[in-house]
């Protein structure tokens, strides 16, 4: 782990780093290093696993493998990788959305409609303006048993936040103070719980040695499963019909897990932030858009991704083009990647941040993953011409989601991570009309090019 800062540009993590090292804990950077180079055929799209006559993998240089053994082309091959990949949501593809995009000819696009159709649906009501919350390794809590949830649905999320009320006395049994909830990879408005990192980050969560029970979701990448059976951390998979008693049992565990705890190990951060979430008006912003006092809008969106160094990108672009009167806008896990940083501005006085030049020093968050809807919304009612989207560290299903679906509504949208659709021309082609890909090292000099500043 010497190359310290080609992993990640974040300072405060630097002990993390030097602290696996020294207990020999294999990191997530380690994994990748190790099993490169990674599957050519796989980065191209040309593989599949579908039925046990595979798996079946294509080679774009021959002419003889032109199908697989069920008949799928290269074109087929890929879309279908690339459906699946989508559907690893909390927001289902369904039979009728893969019959519809084959169609109707509306292939990426028309899936990533469908799927955002279904995350406004969700969220329609939500108000999220004046909310604030903390951000940073520094919100786990030495005295307190410390939860931590990484893309956990609602449901368990309030299951959580019921329970530790009602066990309070059991965690004060315990010799803590009581329970203290926090998620990683994300924003929660709706529950009043602290953000502790973004999803590449969470390993050093537990590496502080004060995470108790560290619960994923089916959709999350569970990074810290690194790095919890070195420690004393109780981990737990939440899928979808989660009951309330496997959640009070997890609950006790960690409580037990508290007292267990080895102080050898314990590192606290102090690295907090806060944030203020805001609500957008649309009117407000597209006459600051026409009068020139807001020169463009910036979207920032996406994972952290160990092909390129974690947070670099975003956080270059956001010292470049937040101080050019450009009114930067964040939601989710990139939120908490700016928020550890303290890029989002905080709940300090203020005058309306949608108008006068100079007042855009940092970046506005609007709310959660999920909250990418609002954002859609913006550029669907005041038009995409002077709007650019940023998301340098595509990751997840849903941040290609969100960036297609900004793509389609006329947004230039630019990614320093390839797609795995370079198996189909056809595929390759349509990407290329709604996604920008450069290199990492032209990246912050070619968002400035788009939006002509």
């Amino acid at each position: 782990m010497r190359q310290v800062r080609r992993k990640t540009v974040d300072p405060s993590v630097r002990k993390y780093l030097l602290k696996a090292k020294e207990e020999g804990i294999r990191l997530s950077w380690n994994r990748f290093e190790k099993m490169l180079p990674q599957d050519g055929f796989g980065r191209l799209g040309l593989t599949c696993f579908d039925c046990l006559q595979g798996p079946c993998r294509l080679n774009p240089f021959s002419r003889e493998e032109e199908r697989t053994i069920c008949g799928r082309t290269r074109e087929e091959l890929v879309f279908k990788g690339l459906c699946r990949f989508l559907d690893n949501s909390e927001f289902k593809l369904n039979q009728e959305d893969l019959v519809h995009a084959l169609e109707n000819n509306t292939g990426l696009l028309g899936l990533a409609r469908g799927q955002i159709e279904k995350m406004k649906t969700a969220c329609a009501s939500r108000q999220v303006s004046g909310i604030t919350r903390q951000i940073g390794l520094g919100v786990l809590k030495q005295d307190y048993i410390n939860l931590c949830l990484e893309e956990v649905s609602p449901v368990v999320m309030k299951m959580v936040q019921t329970l530790t009320q009602d066990l309070s006395e059991e965690a004060i049994s315990r010799g803590a103070k009581g329970f203290n909830v926090v998620i990683a990879g994300d924003i929660a408005p709706a529950f009043p719980f602290a953000s502790v990192s973004n999803t590449g980050g969470v390993e050093f969560a537990v590496l502080t040695g004060l995470l108790d029970l560290y619960v994923v979701g089916p959709n999350g990448l569970g990074l810290g499963k690194n790095v919890v059976p070195h420690y004393h951390t109780i981990y737990a998979e939440a899928d979808y019909g989660a009951s309330k008693i496997k959640v009070k049992d997890w609950l006790l565990q960690a409580a037990v897990a508290y007292t267990k705890r080895d102080k050898d190990k314990i590192f606290p951060s102090e690295e907090i932030n806060e944030v203020e979430l805001i609500g957008l008006d649309k009117e407000q912003i597209k006459t600051n858009l026409e009068n020139g006092e807001i020169k463009g809008i910036c979207i920032l969106g996406g994972g952290t991704n160990l092909k390129v160094t974690q947070d670099a990108l975003v956080c270059e672009a956001v010292t470049t083009i937040a101080s050019q009167d450009v009114l930067c806008l964040s939601y989710g896990n990139t939120a908490v990647t700016l928020g550890k940083y303290g890029y989002l501005r905080d709940s300090s006085p203020r005058d309306s941040v949608l108008v006068g030049k100079g007042k855009f020093p940092q970046v506005e968050c609007v709310g959660a993953e999920i909250d990418v809807v609002k954002l859609i919304d913006l550029v669907e009612s005041i038009g995409a011409q002077k709007i650019v989207a940023l998301f340098p560290e595509l990751t997840t299903a849903r941040d290609i989601i969100a960036a297609l679906t900004l793509a389609g509504a006329g947004v230039k949208v630019l990614t320093a991570i390839n797609l795995p659709l370079e198996g189909s021309e056809n595929m390759t082609e349509e990407i290329d009309k709604l996604i920008i890909y450069c290199t990492p090292s032209d990246y912050v000099n070619q968002s400035l090019a788009l939006l002509k500043l």
